[in-house]
């Protein structure tokens, strides 16, 4: 933990302090801010608190002091609950207003980790609670360098991984007429392994129908057959095999056959005109030197989705915030199912991911990683990028197989 650093980030949010609080491992956040030990042995709450100064104090309690002990604090312990509500009321001296893991009437889920019960405590000792959204993710989302250049040889293996997925569905349909979605997917997870990749959980093979289902992905025992005609959606993710590593995350689409229908061909013309907007959105506003928020990145691109009138099927967020696990602790690409109002933040990662979902017909997205460098550079690892839906029977994709 960089005291200097957290002071200088709480100063620049307007706050006094940081007031970090856990009970039984409720705040991921509080943990990886504070570099606690994963296993550490927490079923007693505690507090540090980092003010803007640089002053730390610790509230723990008298027969847990060990998981904190790394943390160099001014340390007041407790073990009753008059002592708690005591070291509390001395740990926040002179803080008017602290940021805590909350969010103000629940818009942010992600990032709302302490109870209503210690908000309303912390308010009677004289505070004014305010959101730590903002100052926690630049503790938990902002990438290294080597992370940022690491996840661009990520990337390229994960995109050759689903390109050579989709040349083993060409194969089959040429040579038998049928191969399962299951069948590619194990496939496909083979190929990660040969890359020195690993993921969290099995990629996404869908056909048409399927794919309208956006976390469809076939098992051993419910999985369909891919033929000629249908459209196959590939959605994958991994990350290298070193600890810091960080996921890459992308969606491709394929076709099977010479050329796709031109209804289909428009939908998803739709998407990449919406993807390639909030891209362009983040782009214009990094190189003004202007911030632009998550909120306002889905707002670019669902316009665009809306305009088409397929608004109505477009039934997720835009993106989310990548680290080392695949949905990160960042900003959101939400202005749907949250208000993500924080910054995308130089040295972070997101997804965008677009989608149009017709019940029981037709499921469509495409999918990239945008990372933005430290200097504000927006760039996209996974390039190139797909403009179009593969036609998988097309005398030139099957030249490449």
């Amino acid at each position: 933990m960089d005291t200097t650093q957290l002071a200088t980030a709480i100063r620049e949010a307007g706050c006094d302090a940081w007031v970090m609080f856990d009970f039984r491992h409720s705040n991921a956040t509080a943990w990886k801010v504070l570099e606690v030990p994963s296993d550490a042995h927490c079923t007693r709450r505690w507090v540090v608190v980092v003010r803007a100064d640089g002053v730390v104090r610790k509230l723990v309690h008298v027969m847990e002091q060990a998981p904190l002990e790394h943390v160099s604090a001014e340390t007041i312990l407790y073990g009753t609950r008059e002592e708690w509500e005591a070291g509390l009321r001395a740990a926040l001296t002179n803080c008017g207003t602290v940021a805590m893991e909350y969010s103000p009437m629940g818009e942010l889920p992600a990032v709302s980790c302490v109870d209503a019960g210690t908000i309303e405590l912390v308010r009677s000792l004289g505070c004014n609670v305010v959101s730590a959204a903002d100052l926690a993710q630049r503790f938990t989302a902002v990438l290294t360098e080597w992370q940022i250049e690491e996840n661009r040889r990520t990337a390229q293996a994960l995109r050759r991984s689903v390109m050579g997925a989709f040349r083993v569905v060409t194969k089959a349909i040429q040579e038998h007429g049928e191969i399962s979605e299951y069948d590619v997917q194990q496939e496909l997870l083979a190929r990660l392994e040969h890359e020195q990749l690993r993921t969290d959980s099995p990629p996404i093979v869908a056909i048409g129908p399927n794919a309208a289902s956006p976390h469809y992905a076939p098992t051993r025992n419910e999985s369909s057959m891919i033929r000629s005609g249908m459209t196959v959606l590939i959605d994958a993710w991994a990350r290298g095999m070193h600890a810091d590593s960080v996921f890459a995350d992308i969606t491709w689409v394929g076709f099977t056959g010479t050329t796709v229908p031109e209804d289909i061909a428009l939908r998803f013309d739709v998407l990449v005109q919406a993807r390639n907007a909030a891209v362009d959105v983040c782009r214009e506003r990094f190189a003004g030197g202007q911030h632009v928020r998550g909120f306002e990145l889905d707002d670019a691109c669902r316009r665009v989705v809306d305009a088409a009138g397929f608004g109505h099927w477009f039934i997720h967020r835009t993106g989310h915030n990548i680290t080392t696990v695949v949905h990160g602790p960042g900003a959101n690409l939400d202005n749907y199912e949250t208000h993500d109002t924080r910054c995308i933040l130089p040295g972070t990662s997101f997804s965008v991911e677009p989608g149009i979902y017709e019940p029981g017909v037709l499921g469509l997205r495409t999918e990239l990683d945008v990372v933005v460098s430290a200097s504000g550079e927006v760039m996209v690892p996974s390039e190139p990028i797909q403009s179009e839906i593969i036609p998988l029977l097309a005398p030139e994709w099957v030249a490449s197989t």
